[in-house]
């Protein structure tokens, strides 16, 4: 690279950093906050409190398809047809550990003035490891049953659907059969869902956002939510930045609100969190998780807010209408999609100046001995990958694999005991196929002639400017997480003539994987599967948790990454 081709590279860095300053501020928009209901509230945190009391003591074991979930919901019904709600059932068949379970939504409805639906939704399952449920999910059952019991004391302007899901825990199935398969499911203009009453004392209001698979909460129902928690004291903690940035990147939701917005349907998730992390952390998903956790005045606190949320939802005269792909970026500043759309593909400009000012330089080297060489060196790496992928699907089809419909309940046993027989069969098989392919091409590569540096980086930088348009496609968030690292740090780094060179270019390439270690590290952690989250992972591709494409588009990313380490080996010109 010449010293104007450098002036040219540098001028386009600098434009792509000063981009990510000024389109944010000058396209970026303020959400104008949706007035909030000033209908007194009658919200009872004493009438809650015995509600939940009462369920989660006299039906201590609700995992979905047990006799004993089944049961519980004869209390629900009870309850609600009490308060004059219509009532009905929601079948759905989900795979547990390779057993076929039906699940049970509870439904009732209140007719309004308009035909339009307010949905009111808290799954009432609860984890295997956890007994009484209290604060996952009990507390979400007795404040929605008060809400039901308030919201029918008065004329209602919207018709309304309070649903007591089933199956929240294996990937929120129940929403997801209502968010698919409800008669009338056209006519819900929001869904507001309960999840957690922290334990002990709140220290904030915590907001779900992220579809599943695809959407995010429109901006006025995230404002509308945030005012009605600060309302009452406490901060709202809500994704933004970063935080949203990763959940766009998977849309791996882990409350009701997922399927909902993946059908377009504007949704958002109240949950809380505790003064004392330690206990929340420690009750979630265990026998402690019981009634003696819960606070009269935090139950109020939320009560409180979600009444204010519904009584607001259901007095606006008309939903926004509102792109769920608004981007937050603080406070309440949002950023369009085509605006984040831009910033996302010019972050990897670089990457094709630098692949062109490599052709005009070395187009003479790239002649079809070279290009086959460096592609039949790749595909000695790829099979490695591909084997894995082929392995876990054949363990799935010899019924060695546990299956799921969507992923098992955090804390379960069959994450924190993986079987490693299979383990040792997927990973023993990658290693097999690894040596006999580089066997097989190091045999073939005898034919070609001597590798040349320049040739082979100008095939990877164009195979890696393939997989970053493919990458776009597929998800611009996850494109980002993923391969902007290597999209800079690959193509920046050059030719090595020493050891030294080399070790460092290595170091360097290399740590275009430091963000996919991170948040291996991050959700290992906030799953506490330590190293078992391999076998996450694992589960996740047998399970359709994590798509092909972004598997493939994923270990072709790696097979890249090791092929630019090799050719660090050879010597150029």
């Amino acid at each position: 690279m010449d010293a104007k081709q450098r002036k040219i590279l540098i001028g386009v860095i600098v434009c792509v950093l000063a981009s990510w300053l000024v389109i944010p501020l000058l396209l970026s928009g303020r959400e104008q906050p949706v007035p909030l209901s000033r209908t007194p509230l009658l919200f009872d945190a004493a009438q809650a409190y015995r509600a939940v009391e009462q369920f989660v003591t006299t039906h201590p074991t609700r995992v979905l398809g047990s006799l004993e979930s089944r049961q519980s919901t004869g209390y629900i019904r009870d309850y609600l047809e009490n308060l004059g709600y219509e009532i009905s059932y929601g079948h759905f068949e989900a795979t547990i550990n390779r057993r076929i379970r039906v699940g049970r939504n509870v439904i009732g409805y209140r007719q309004g003035k308009s035909p339009e639906i307010l949905v009111l939704v808290a799954h009432f399952d609860n984890a295997p490891t956890s007994v009484q449920g209290a604060m996952d999910n009990g507390s979400g059952v007795g404040v929605l049953l008060e809400l039901a019991r308030v919201m029918a004391a008065s004329p209602i302007n919207r018709s309304l659907l309070v649903i007591f899901s089933d199956g929240k825990e294996w990937g929120t199935l129940g929403a997801m059969d209502v968010a698919a398969t409800h008669p009338e499911r056209h006519r819900i203009a929001a869904v507001l869902s309960l999840d957690h009453v922290a334990p002990g004392d709140l220290a904030a209001f915590c907001l779900r956002e992220d579809g599943l698979t695809s959407g995010f909460t429109p901006p006025w129902l995230r404002e509308l939510a945030r005012q009605a928690g600060e309302q009452q004291g406490l901060p709202v903690r809500a994704p933004a930045l970063i935080s949203e940035h990763l959940q766009r990147s998977f849309y791996l939701a882990w409350a009701d609100q997922g399927p909902f917005l993946h059908a377009r349907i504007p949704a958002i998730t109240l949950g809380s969190e505790s003064k004392d992390r330690e206990r929340q952390k420690a009750v979630y998903h265990s026998a402690g998780d019981t009634i003696e956790n819960l606070k009269l005045s935090s139950i109020e606190k939320y009560g409180l807010v979600s009444e204010r949320i519904a009584r607001t939802l259901d007095e606006l005269q008309s939903i926004p209408d509102e792109s769920f792909q608004y981007f937050r970026l603080w406070g309440s500043s949002y950023l369009n999609p085509a605006a984040v759309r831009a910033l996302h593909i010019i972050s990897f400009l670089p990457l094709p100046v630098i692949l062109w000012f490599q052709f005009r330089k070395n187009r003479k080297r790239l002649n079809a001995d070279q290009v086959g060489r460096e592609l039949l060196a790749l595909m000695a790496t790829l099979p490695v990958f591909w084997v894995i992928f082929l392995a876990v699907w054949l363990a799935k089809g010899l019924r060695l694999l546990p299956i799921y419909s969507l992923y098992p309940a955090v804390k379960d046993p069959v994450l924190t005991s993986p079987p490693l027989g299979v383990l040792g069969g997927i990973f023993g098989s990658a290693l097999f196929v690894a040596v006999v392919s580089w066997i097989v091409v190091g045999y073939s590569l005898r034919s070609f002639p001597k590798p040349d540096y320049h040739a082979s980086r100008q095939v990877l930088l164009t195979l890696l400017l393939v997989c970053i348009v493919l990458g776009l496609l597929y998800n611009s968030y996850w494109a980002m997480t993923f391969l902007l690292f290597p999209a800079w740090i690959w193509a920046l780094t050059g030719p090595a003539d020493c050891l030294k060179v080399r070790i460092r270019n290595r170091i360097l390439i290399a740590a275009a994987a430091i963000p996919y270690a991170t948040l291996l590290w991050v959700y290992g952690s906030r799953l506490e599967l330590g190293w078992n989250f391999a076998w996450y992972q694992l589960l996740a591709i047998g399970n359709g948790m994590f798509t092909a494409s972004a598997f493939f588009l994923g270990t072709a990313m790696a097979a890249l990454g090791i092929r630019f380490l090799v050719i660090q080996s050879h010597r150029p010109e």
